[in-house]
């Protein structure tokens, strides 16, 4: 007697395809996605500090944590804490220029936390967006600097020219004051355009504003923190399910890692002077720590 094969009726056929479809379109995809997400990092938001004078130390923290943001894809934005009182116009300009370079690809958002005075202002025109904490100071637009000495006549002191051992003379040293002030307010102009609520001649006086005023005069764009901040840079960045990273120690570990990686480390982690690979080397040893 042979075997008879059933006939499958009409509604476990319909809900064998059901399932069948169901894995195509829907579980299959959810499970490539699922793999997928672990093979791509997260988006990272890189966070910024900078909460002294900037001076040449300052900004090539500064400098580097930038270099650090443009050279990794995943850090998608950038949030810039401020609580400084500006610094020398070198290293603010240095900042300025490579954090309006980075602005190019990526988005910036500055978060004032105390104080943003002077230059630490002016870098903040490299960016997308200012928040700032109700009680913090913003402004003093504008540049000092020390007149050198009336040029003297000294006996004992021969130079080839009457501003040799001075640089220049007072006049030209006005003149240079008064065209870094110029480029000062246009950095201005520019980065607020037509949110500003005030004049420039106005701004070119040098007050510095509680964050309310700035808010109204159209020097900043909201009072806000620094959860709020890190919202903006992500809606601007369009990303989400990000994380926060703080470049400074981002920097620090890449150059450690850079350093120890062709030496030997101790228990603690620390160099030891010895090369960690077997090998032969030109290489200068000053002293072996240890015991042997």
């Amino acid at each position: 007697m042979g075997l008879t094969r059933r006939k499958m009726p009409f509604a476990e056929k319909q809900t064998f395809r059901n399932i069948r479809t169901l894995m195509l379109f829907v579980i299959f995809p959810l499970i490539i996605g699922i793999f997928l997400s672990f093979l791509v990092p997260r988006p990272v938001i890189g966070l910024i500090e900078i909460r002294d004078p900037i001076d040449n130390a300052a900004g090539k923290a500064a400098v580097k944590q930038i270099q650090y943001a443009l050279n990794h894809p995943e850090v998608r934005a950038l949030v810039l804490i401020l609580d400084s009182p500006g610094g020398t116009i070198n290293d603010t300009e240095l900042v300025f220029l490579e954090l309006n370079h980075f602005r190019k690809k990526k988005p910036v958002v500055t978060m004032v936390q105390g104080l943003s005075a002077s230059g630490a202002y002016y870098i903040s025109m490299a960016t997308d967006y200012i928040f700032s904490n109700p009680s913090a100071m913003v402004g003093n637009v504008g540049v000092i600097g020390q007149l050198p000495p009336v040029p003297i006549v000294l006996e004992e002191v021969y130079s080839t020219g009457p501003y040799k051992l001075w640089g220049t003379a007072r006049d030209t040293y006005v003149r240079q004051i008064d065209l870094m002030k110029k480029n000062f307010l246009h950095a201005v102009e520019l980065g607020r355009g037509e949110r500003l609520k005030i004049s420039m001649e106005r701004i070119s006086r040098g007050e510095i504003y509680p964050a309310s005023e700035a808010l109204q005069y159209g020097l900043i764009d909201a009072l806000g923190s620094q959860s709020e901040a890190i919202e903006k840079a992500a809606r601007l960045a369009k990303i989400a399910n990000y994380r926060t990273i703080d470049l400074g120690t981002a920097v620090k570990n890449e150059e450690e890692k850079s350093v120890s990686s062709f030496y030997s480390t101790d228990e603690f982690g620390r160099s030891t002077g010895i090369p960690k690979d077997p090998g032969f080397y030109y290489l200068y040893i000053p002293e072996i720590k240890g015991e042997f």
